[in-house]
């Protein structure tokens, strides 16, 4: 707690007598659904406000800055998630920077991407293996053709919308970019260790947020000593196609019982028309997209699966091929049509099933 409020007395000291500057922006997704299935009941609510997030960047000096964003979208569901970033940070220099406060964690290149640069309109049901928000540390260091992140997140005990049960976790990302094929390779690794201090769950909606129901769920699990998860992930693009990969493992052990080892992964494929797909392999982040307002168009395909599967306690296995369409009006702003099939052989129930998607998205950014 000392070592807090020091942090707190040195950065306030410091922009005392700063210009401080202000960037207010606003993001709202609206998506609408259509489904069929053979066995599961889903919840039917064929449209969403899936974002309505309002984000304040404040700069101090060159040196110090601050941001946080909230959500207001489906707050009942999310309750305390509403807050999404509330973070301060240090930059040194070009090189080196320091985040204090609720962000995300350095785990997978499709978890710390901003999502209003995704190929579809949600993340892959890999995913599940992850936590993306934590309330902790970062540290983050840019060199010229690699980049490192390491972090230290524990319980929220400030209200920031992380679990406040969450135990104690390390997690670290390292990526670096290779000239290959006419184009431009990233290479990256992930890896976390966690103690929770309670249970834990996996479990995915089946890439579609219109629906409350999942075809994986393991509900709650109990008697977790330790978490171990690697991820492995590759980015290769030129200026019109982009090739996407990662495969993701965790290592459950128990006081009790036999450990646990649930995978997933996906590949994307994607051609992008009358415009530019930027990806930072400097820093391992997708960017804004290069576009001719009203001419620019891609086209995307995905596999992923999610393995749950374990002796003495079976939550099933799914795998889904989606398509996606993506019409850009502007670099902000863009409409989004999706078919996803998902298989579940068995899900959680034992039951093979089936479940095909049809949705689109209007992406508006202010």
């Amino acid at each position: 707690m000392r070592k807090v409020l020091l942090i707190g007395v040195l950065f306030f000291h410091s922009i005392s007598y700063a210009k401080v500057t202000f960037d207010l922006g606003a993001r709202m997704e609206i998506d609408y659904s259509h489904y069929d299935d053979d066995f599961t009941q889903f919840i039917r609510e064929d449209h969403d406000v899936r974002r309505f997030r309002f984000g304040l960047f404040t700069k101090f000096n060159e040196k110090f800055s601050a941001y946080f964003q909230t959500d207001f979208a489906n707050y009942v569901r999310t309750h305390k998630g509403s807050t999404q970033a509330a973070w301060f940070r240090y930059r040194a220099n070009k090189s080196n920077e320091f985040y204090l406060g609720k962000m995300e964690m350095p785990f997978s290149l499709e978890s710390v991407s901003n999502s209003k640069y995704h190929f579809f309109m949600e993340r892959s049901i890999a995913s599940a293996l992850t936590e993306r928000y934590g309330t902790g540390f970062n540290y983050i260091h840019y060199g010229n053709d690699w980049n490192m992140r390491i972090g230290v997140f524990g319980d929220d005990h400030y209200d920031l919308g992380s679990s406040s049960t969450y135990g104690r976790t390390v997690t670290g990302r390292i990526g670096k970019k290779i000239k290959v094929f006419n184009g431009r390779m990233y290479l990256g690794f992930s890896g976390q260790y966690r103690e929770p201090d309670e249970s834990i769950k996996v479990r995915t909606l089946p890439e579609s947020h219109t629906f409350n129901a999942r075809l994986l769920n393991t509900g709650e699990l109990f008697f977790i000593d330790t978490i171990e998860k690697y991820g492995v992930e590759a980015l290769w693009k030129n200026n019109l196609w982009t090739l996407q990969a990662e495969y993701i493992q965790n290592n459950i052990n128990r006081e009790f019982g036999e450990n646990l080892n649930y995978t997933g992964g996906y590949l994307i494929v994607s051609h992008i028309f009358n415009g530019k797909r930027r990806f930072g392999f400097r820093k391992g982040e997708w960017s804004s997209t290069k576009v001719d307002n009203w001419r620019t168009w891609e086209i995307s395909a995905r596999y992923s699966f999610l393995d749950l599967k374990a002796d003495d306690l079976n939550a099933g296995f799914e795998e889904n091929i989606s398509l996606g369409i993506n019409y850009y009006m502007s670099s902000k702003n863009r409409i989004m049509f999706n078919y996803i099939h998902a298989k579940a052989e068995p899900n959680s129930f034992g039951i093979n099933e089936s479940l095909n998607i049809y949705q689109v998205r209007f992406q508006f950014e202010f």
